[in-house]
């Protein structure tokens, strides 16, 4: 059996140490070992029997080794006389004993370094590993060489825990202080972390039953001081400006409401939801999603492309849970399309303020339930209820972020839709549907060259949207963007067509098939649709 059938890879002259030791594995599993190790000799062979199944041993092992290795690397033991002798010749070339291999790897072990925001278990690994390949050229390293070095190697964060197991009266071993840095790391993960979306500056809502599974803190620059180590929000020179700038400010005007009211997008208690920072960087895709926010007290969105009756007004600050600080500056309504059991209705979200640098729509809860009705969560979404109706109103995200299943929709096509069957109604358009949704360039074409005939109009009018038309531009489902796997045998991967999908279905309701036949087998696979074949 070939290297490919036991999923290891191929030694190309690299990190033997680990080739070794799955080797070792494999060999112990085909019952090999003792041959390759040398503990059965075929001198110790008494019998003739004994002598040919050492012989067909050593060769079965010898190829299983030449097996597991690179073209490159085969001249090592293309001579060797068998199994022990090629396993002896790659210790000796790449675990050498002498003392520059000793200085060299004495020299990596106790460099290594831990850079801030480097995975722990992966550093951890990587010490005891080259412990390993120590102790295999002969210069073992003790624990508590092993146990200085690692706590030695460690970043600057650290040096609380480091100060906290030196000042332990018992005596500090390996597994007592790997185990207590990965709990570490673990508890930074839950509670230290605020996410790579609040690195990165967006602003989204989570529940706080839905805290573990963060990111750690990786090796990005604060985007305030510069400082690698915590986030813009956990910056102590950006608390202290907060602090001192940002005061409760009343409204000097009593009678612009829009000036005496703040809104209070999330409260950062420890219970409850949050609404994380927002952000310097913000993709065109994410300004279009709507997230339920249960701490916002208005609606809110970036874009006014979806807004009517908009009615700017004096900036007004609206404060973050990371005492960020964004502006309002104008409001309006924005007409929505949703999907409730009596089909897709369409609503209106009034008094929606408009944030430009806000780099999420954010649905208010609380404004919802005051003008509408109440909101129910559960694991699997979020539902409205009003007049007896209770329809799903969001779906549960990553990270315990409800989206709301509410499409805005354009001004034209809110005014389109009241106008009768929009532009149904006119002639220009039934012409349209007679010559097989022509483009208006053309039927005009047709009628001031007069070359149509029985076409009993004579002027074209603009209609505005087409649904045919529409429907047939839109992108169907796409192929499967999965890569293909790396394949080292024949007919491991085929390339077919389908057969179908046929007019008349099968009893089981299949369309399609692919038939794939050899000399000594063949199948046939009934697909219901050409894409389950992929």
């Amino acid at each position: 059996m070939d290297a490919s059938s036991l999923r290891i890879s191929k030694f190309d002259g690299t990190n033997f140490h680990a080739w070794k030791f799955k080797m070792q594995m494999v060999l112990e599993e085909r019952d090999l070992w003792e041959v390759v190790s040398g503990e059965i000799k075929a001198e110790q062979c008494e019998t003739q029997l004994d002598q040919a199944t050492y012989k067909r041993k050593s060769r079965k092992a010898m190829a299983v080794i030449c097996l597991a290795m690179e073209d490159s690397q085969l001249p090592l033991v293309r001579s060797a006389s068998g199994a022990c002798d090629a396993w002896s010749r790659l210790e000796d070339h790449f675990e050498k004993k002498s003392l520059a291999n000793k200085l060299f790897l004495r020299r990596r072990f106790f460099t290594t370094m831990m850079e801030e925001g480097d995975d722990v278990l992966e550093h951890i690994n990587k010490l005891k590993t080259l412990a390993e390949q120590l102790e295999a050229v002969g210069a073992p390293v003790c624990e508590d060489d092993l146990v200085i070095t690692l706590l030695g190697s460690l970043s600057d964060s650290y040096q609380f825990l480091i100060t906290a197991l030196e000042s332990r009266s018992d005596t500090l071993s390996w597994e007592l202080v790997t185990s207590r840095l990965l709990h570490e790391e673990m508890k930074r993960k839950e509670q230290g972390s605020k996410g790579d979306e609040a690195s990165q500056g967006q602003a989204f809502i989570t529940r706080d039953n839905q805290r573990k599974g963060r990111p750690v803190k990786k090796s990005w620059p604060c985007h305030n001081c510069g400082k690698i180590g915590h986030w813009m929000a956990e910056c102590p020179s950006r608390i202290q400006e907060n602090t001192e700038r940002h005061r409760p400010q009343r409204a000097q005007d009593s009678g612009d409401r829009y000036r005496s009211q703040r809104a209070n997008v999330a409260q950062e208690e420890d219970s409850g939801d949050y609404l994380f920072s927002i952000g310097e960087t913000t993709s065109a895709k994410s300004r279009d999603i709507w997230l339920v926010d249960s701490g916002a007290t208005q609606h809110m969105t970036c874009s006014k492309k979806f807004m009517r009756n908009y009615k700017g007004f004096d900036a007004v600050d609206v404060h973050l849970a990371d005492d960020g600080t964004v502006q309002a500056i104008g409001s309006g309504d924005i007409v929505m399309s949703m999907k409730t059991p009596q089909g897709m209705k369409k609503g209106v979200l009034t008094n929606v303020w408009h944030i430009p640098k806000l780099s999420r729509n954010l649905f208010s809860v609380g404004r919802f339930t005051k003008d509408v009705g109440p909101v129910t969560f559960t694991k699997d979404g979020c539902y409205g209820e009003a007049k007896g109706t209770k329809w799903k109103i969001g779906a549960r995200e990553v990270k315990g972020l409800f989206k709301l299943q509410m499409t805005p929709v354009a001004p034209e096509q809110a005014n389109a839709a009241k106008s009768s069957g929009c532009q149904g109604g006119t002639k220009s358009y039934l012409w349209h549907l007679r010559l097989g949704h022509i483009g208006h360039d053309g039927l005009n074409c047709i009628v001031t060259k007069n070359i149509g005939i029985g076409i009993d109009i004579s002027s074209v009018k603009k209609w505005d949207v087409c649904e045919g038309c529409a429907l047939g531009k839109q992108a169907r489902v796409r192929f499967q963007s999965n890569t293909t796997a790396h394949t080292s045998k024949l007919l491991e991967v085929i390339h077919s067509d389908v057969c179908g999908p046929m007019s008349m279905a099968t009893f089981s309701g299949k369309r399609a098939n692919l038939k794939l036949r050899r000399s000594s087998w063949n199948t046939l696979r009934w697909p219901k649709r050409k894409p389950e074949s992929a």
